[in-house]
């Protein structure tokens, strides 16, 4: 229904007005001294603080002052576009999965094994301009869909928890490929556990070369609208979403449910496997994590925040990636820590998956739309007498 769409996106943006009101409430409370003997002085001096640390936060990624002249900070802009790339890609990947209802929580692994995979490619693939990029990105894919295979094959031929198999292959994804860079790609002219570097023809054009802002957003937003059209408008998607409405009536009504619920989580860790490659082409140029980035956990939160739709998954990806981005800057600035992001995020995931919040006007509105419904059917019916 047209008015339940709607109210799903009121709630998202109420829940994330609630949660900005809780982070300025912290703010306030952490600038708040005690000490002060004259509480109303106290009270002005913690708002100030509060205020200033509040617009770092909110506009930093955007604008920023420089000797008390506001101008548009492209430092931050590029910043926020580029962090928001394998987060959006995770989330395409786990919005994929999670429509099928599979709680596959395996993005980690498959990203970080993906970009494992695709260093070798990236390194020793023939310099081939163009195909070079082409070859890295298609090795972390498939790379990715393997890793997905193993807890896809248990799930559907042994019935083995897919959270359970997804979330141990995490680890062995890391341990495993931090076992290959070592022993097999390592820099040895580098201080630090890092891959050789890649190939000049491995990289990603970039938009603007000064800080390093590629085309990985352009990779991203191109994904999510192919994967909203794959979903929405083919077979193959309708598949996947009956399978997560309804397995059984799935498994009564023609479609195979173990190879459809294979298909998709071999499809989903193929998206994420390339999300991690990405940003390690156009930004890194080299294999450098000593554990998982934390993309694939990421990738949940936005897709929770998409309702599962790949077409709202740039959003919510350039949403956190935003306030991450602003949390930073404001950090820098002042004496606000900016883990207080973690906070945000927390409250927000909390109130978008409470079907409790908000539920009574949800109600009302489907009531007053199934009135309408109903009244249109009467007219109709009584048109036709």
């Amino acid at each position: 229904m047209k008015n339940a769409k709607k109210f799903e996106i009121y709630r998202t943006v109420f829940a994330v007005f609630i949660a900005l009101l809780l982070g300025y409430i912290i703010i306030f409370m952490t600038n708040f001294s005690k000490e002060n003997t004259d509480f109303l002085i106290g009270l002005k001096n913690a708002f100030d603080k509060t205020n200033t640390a509040f617009r770092y936060f909110l506009t930093s990624p955007l604008i920023i002052e420089r000797k008390g002249i506001p101008e548009f900070n492209i430092r931050g802009f590029i910043q926020w576009i580029n962090e928001s790339v394998p987060i959006i890609i995770t989330g395409i990947a786990v919005s994929v999965v999670f429509t099928a209802k599979q709680f596959n929580i395996g993005a980690e692994g498959q990203l970080f094994i993906g970009a494992v995979a695709a260093s070798f490619t990236a390194v020793y693939f023939p310099g081939i301009p163009v195909i070079h990029s082409v070859m890295v990105i298609l090795t972390a894919a498939l790379s990715g869909a393997v890793w997905a295979s193993v807890p896809a094959v248990m799930k559907s031929k042994l019935n083995a928890s897919e959270l359970v198999t997804s979330l141990m292959m995490n680890y062995v994804a890391v341990f495993t490929g931090l076992f290959i860079i070592k022993t097999f790609l390592r820099d040895p002219s580098a201080g630090q556990l890092v891959s050789l570097p890649y190939a000049e023809t491995a990289g990603l054009w970039f938009l603007n070369s000064r800080f390093k802002w590629h085309i990985g957003i352009i990779i991203a937003i191109f994904m999510a609208i192919l994967f909203w059209f794959i979903m929405k408008k083919t077979t193959w998607g309708y598949s996947v979403r009956v399978v997560g409405n309804n397995e059984k009536f799935a498994g009564y009504s023609g479609i195979n449910t173990s190879k459809t619920i294979f298909n998709v989580q071999v499809v989903s860790g193929a998206i994420a496997g390339t999300a991690g490659i990405i940003e390690l082409m156009g930004y890194h140029g080299r294999f450098l994590w000593l554990n998982g980035p934390g993309y694939g956990w990421d990738g949940i939160i936005i897709a929770t925040l998409a309702g599962n739709n790949p077409i709202f998954v740039p959003f919510a990806g350039l949403f956190l990636s935003y306030i991450r981005v602003g949390a930073k800057t404001m950090g820098r600035y002042t004496d606000t820590p900016p883990e207080i992001v973690s906070i945000l995020q927390a409250v927000i995931i909390l109130l978008v998956t409470a079907e409790a919040f908000l539920a009574k006007i949800k109600e009302k509105s489907v009531i007053k739309e199934a009135g309408k419904f109903g009244k249109n059917i009467e007219k109709a019916g009584e048109s036709n007498e």
